[in-house]
C-alpha cells in the first residue's frame, strides 16, 4: 500500500514539477533581454575582399565582450580576430574566410561568449567597404 501511495505521489509530482519549471522559465525569459554588452556591440562596417570578409566590430558598452563564434547564412565559419577580448570603447577586426559571391546577400551573426548574438546584413556583396 505504501508503495502505491509513493508511486501516485511520484506520478503527480513529476508533471507538476515540469509545469512549475516551465512557468518559471517563461516568467524569467532569459532569452528576451540580451546582456548590455551584447546590445552595445555592433558591426560598424564590412570590407569584402576576394575570399574574405573583414568585419569591424565596436564595443560601446561598459563591459568587456568576446566574440566566440561567427555564423554566416546559418553556418558556423572560420574566423580570425585581432583581439581575444573587446574592451569597453574598443574596436577589433574579425576576418572571415568565405568565398562570397558578388550580388548575393549575407546574414552575419556574431555570437558572444555569453550566448547573445549581434546581427549584421550584407545586402549586395561587392568588393570594397560597406557601412552599417
Amino acid at each position: 500500500m505504501l508503495d502505491r501511495l509513493l508511486r501516485r505521489i511520484w506520478l503527480l509530482g513529476v508533471p507538476v514539477g515540469l509545469v512549475a519549471a516551465a512557468a518559471v522559465i517563461a516568467y524569467a525569459r532569459p532569452w528576451h533581454d540580451a546582456p548590455a554588452a551584447a546590445r552595445d556591440v555592433s558591426v560598424e562596417r564590412a570590407t569584402l575582399r576576394p575570399g574574405t570578409i573583414v568585419l569591424e566590430v565596436v564595443n560601446n558598452s561598459e563591459e568587456t565582450a568576446r566574440v566566440a563564434q561567427v555564423i554566416l547564412n546559418d553556418a558556423f565559419v572560420d574566423f580570425d580576430q585581432s583581439r581575444r577580448r573587446l574592451e569597453p570603447g574598443g574596436a577589433e577586426q574579425i576576418t572571415v574566410s568565405y568565398p562570397w559571391i558578388a550580388g548575393e546577400a549575407y546574414d552575419v551573426q556574431l555570437m558572444t561568449a555569453t550566448g547573445a548574438t549581434v546581427a549584421y546584413e550584407i545586402e549586395e556583396a561587392a568588393a570594397g567597404t560597406q557601412q552599417a
